[in-house]
């Protein structure tokens, strides 16, 4: 894996520390949350922390761990946070993870203009040398906060730490604390979840609480469960995205989170513009409720009007979702593609028998129909093609299928994970043939691709089979419409690099369109559109045939607008990254 370089915003050393790592990859499945990942990632060996010392897991940079790089939250952000969630001089305030004091500094501010004599901050951060020089205390916030008093206020920038870094010392002593909160923690969550968390339940009924938070809370599976607990939990829940250019060098988007119970507020998921959260208009505030049809809060990517005009469609449309169609399903998982994963010229020694062609990568899917000529083509280019499928008895194999065995086992293939965890280590399970993939992760958009060639497919991308694979050409087509790409760009997540990745359980919920005969009849039109690149006029031929007749015109240029818009997000945020590493 490559490195992270570390990452700094704001210019000044006082400033707050937030140690930042990408998180694993999340999302809903037909197996659950958990046995998804697990069926697609192998779990990774962790070394141990350096010299015994667990603050290293959170900010060493050495040989033996990932980079995590330190996140700097600007001053003014600290300042604006902090003017709206401490009211009064009396207030006691607690940054969990202080690093080196940029909230605990804006805190004592803000109490000393609100008249405070002595400001009653209390900082918390688990690298006793950095605590110490915040004038704060050294200790593993998870540890601390089990004999913490009740808080009127907290604020802060928790560590962003990605799940498999998540110190074991520390997990043990976080998940107790979620489970006493109603919650059921995942082993799939990064650090700053359970820090919000946590907090939250040190509040007293009239605390308020405001964090800088990974925006990855809006979308990710694992964070579900929190979404719906701090609705419980407070009656206003307010997001704010910051300017992009206050956290200019941040690779992962953040968003300002900030939750209280005033009363006699407009309560429920609300969101405020970063220009009146930092001048102080606090009532500049606008409803964001959430979607009968959509759990996650990615909705709050769009304006209010365009959260309208959705959701009013949603209800007119009603369409049926994926799996009253079909079900999608993860590609197989041979443990070591490498070994597995043949070009042709490594077949020739292998009966027939123990080939299966197959897919390995959505570079290969170039239209809406993977056929013979393009398989042809990803044999011509020397790609890896073919499956070697063994499930026979050692004794039974030939002298070729023998020889390559002892080979994978001098490579040490038959030790990885998912080779030594079944019997025999070279049966690669779950082979057969869908009618159609779905892209699991795409960098234009989602799409079905029918399967005139029947080919297996990779963990890379999805399989599909359709109850009436007579259907399955219809389905493909009507998938590139402007409506179910707006719920995949909705309901999956933006993933490294700016693609959207959808999992299983969030693509088999898609609303789709009747397979109605006419999509037979542009299906061609359509392929060559999607091979040529020209996207948009795809979507218009199939939006021509599948949105009813009475949605206007400019309603249909609207909602491929706000498609658009969202797919331009994402991307943008790729640009970023780049222009970063540059």
């Amino acid at each position: 894996m490559k490195k992270r370089r570390k990452e700094k915003i704001g210019k000044t050393p006082s400033q707050k520390i937030c140690r930042y790592s990408a998180t694993s990859r999340a999302g809903g499945s037909i197996l659950g949350e958990e046995e998804q990942l697990q069926l697609l990632d192998e779990p990774l060996a962790l070394p141990p922390p350096v010299n015994g010392d667990s603050a290293h897991r959170y900010r060493k940079n050495g040989a033996r761990e990932k980079v995590l790089g330190a996140v700097y939250t600007p001053p003014r952000v600290a300042a604006a946070l902090t003017r709206w969630a401490v009211r009064v001089r009396t207030d006691v305030v607690l940054d969990p993870s202080c690093g080196e004091g940029v909230f605990l500094s804006a805190a004592r501010t803000r109490l000393a203009d609100l008249g405070a004599r002595k400001p009653q901050c209390i900082g918390v951060d688990i690298d006793a040398e950095t605590a110490a020089l915040a004038g704060a205390v050294g200790a593993d916030f998870f540890a601390w906060a089990r004999t913490s008093p009740k808080l009127d206020v907290i604020v802060g920038n928790p560590p962003f730490i990605r799940s498999h870094l998540f110190p074991e010392a520390s997990r043990t002593l976080a998940f107790p604390a979620l489970e006493r909160l109603g919650l059921h923690p995942s082993r799939l969550m990064s650090t700053w979840a359970p820090f919000l968390a946590i907090s939250c339940g040190l509040l007293t009924p009239s605390g308020r609480i405001a964090m800088v938070i990974p925006e990855e809370l809006l979308a990710v599976g694992y964070a579900k469960e929190l979404r719906e607990f701090l609705l419980r939990s407070f009656r206003r829940v307010i997001v704010c995205f910051p300017d992009a250019n206050i956290f200019p060098e941040v690779q992962q988007a953040v968003v300002l989170l900030m939750c209280d119970n005033q009363p006699g507020v407009p309560a429920g998921l609300l969101t405020i513009d970063y220009s009146d959260l930092e001048e102080g208009n606090h009532t500049a505030l606008q409803s964001a409720p959430l979607w009968k049809w959509n759990q996650k809060w990615s909705h709050l990517f769009l304006s209010p009007c365009e959260r309208r005009c959705l959701n009013d469609w949603w209800t007119v449309l009603n369409w049926q979702p994926f799996n009253e169609y079909g079900r999608v399903e993860v590609g197989i998982v041979t443990g070591d593609n490498d070994y597995f994963i043949l070009r042709q010229r490594e077949t020739e020694r292998f009966p027939h028998r123990h080939l299966v062609p197959i897919i390995t990568s959505a570079r290969d899917l170039r239209g809406i129909q993977f056929g013979a000529e393009d398989f042809r083509q990803v044999v011509s280019e020397d790609r890896p093609a073919f499956l070697l499928s063994i499930h026979e008895p050692r004794q039974m194999l030939g002298a070729a299928e023998q020889e390559y065995l002892n080979m994978g086992e001098r490579r040490k293939v038959s030790t990885r994970y998912k080779c030594r965890v079944r019997e025999p280590w070279y049966a690669v399970p779950s082979v057969w043939e869908p009618n159609a993939v779905l892209l699991r992760q795409a960098g234009d958009m989602s799409r079905v691709v029918h399967l005139a060639k029947k080919c297996a497919a990779t963990d890379t991308i999805h399989r599909v089979t359709w109850n009436q694979p007579s259907c399955g050409r219809r389905h493909a087509a009507s998938f590139l419409n402007t409506w179910t790409l707006l719920a995949s760009e909705l309901t999956g997540r933006s993933y490294g690099g700016g693609v959207l990745e959808l999992m299983p359980g969030e693509a088999n919920q898609l609303p789709l369109p009747e397979p109605v005969k006419a999509l037979d009849e542009i299906f061609d039109a359509v392929d060559e559109r999607v091979r040529s690149r020209d996207f948009f006029a795809a979507i218009e031929t199939v939006d021509g045939v599948v949105l009813p007749k009475h949605m206007m015109r400019q309603e249909r240029s609207a909602l491929r607008e706000i498609l658009d818009k969202l797919i331009q997000r994402r991307k943008m945020k790729n640009l970023r990254d780049s222009v970063r590493k540059d």
